[in-house]
């Protein structure tokens, strides 16, 4: 009886875990999440970890589609640091490195900012990014 309990919990999760649902618990998360989907050039994904509200949602669909068309491009999150949150938004300072792996003239850079994130429903999501410096690598 235990194994076969065992066996629906596990695949469960996994139904679960695996889903679309793209439930983001944590800020940094989130932040993870979108690094990941930006280098698997997953449109949906990245747009799924950006707040529905935020007043460059069209910009961001945008700019996305454009990048994806044009570059193949490598995103590593070097640090990720909460740095305040509450139960409705959340502060995260973030390093990122982006490289070009093909595609047109692009300076590869590290950038350094921080990302406000608000709640969609149980979800964080990016509302806005404030970069705070770029260097050019």
């Amino acid at each position: 009886m235990k194994k076969i309990i065992s066996t629906i919990f596990i695949l469960v999760f996994t139904f679960f875990a695996c889903s679309g649902d793209n439930n983001y618990a944590t800020p940094e998360y989130t932040i993870e999440a979108n690094a990941k989907f930006m280098n698997e050039e997953n449109f949906d994904g990245v747009m799924s970890t950006i707040h529905p509200e935020s007043q460059s949602y069209k910009m961001t669909e945008n700019l996305v589609k454009k990048i994806f068309e044009t570059y193949d491009l490598s995103y590593k999150i070097e640090k990720v640091k909460l740095i305040e949150q509450n139960d409705k938004e959340a502060r995260v300072e973030f390093i990122q490195v982006t490289t070009k792996i093909k595609g047109p003239d692009f300076k590869n850079n590290r950038t350094y900012g921080i990302h406000t994130l608000k709640l969609d429903g149980n979800s964080w999501k990016i509302f806005s990014t404030e970069v705070t410096d770029l260097k050019f690598l």
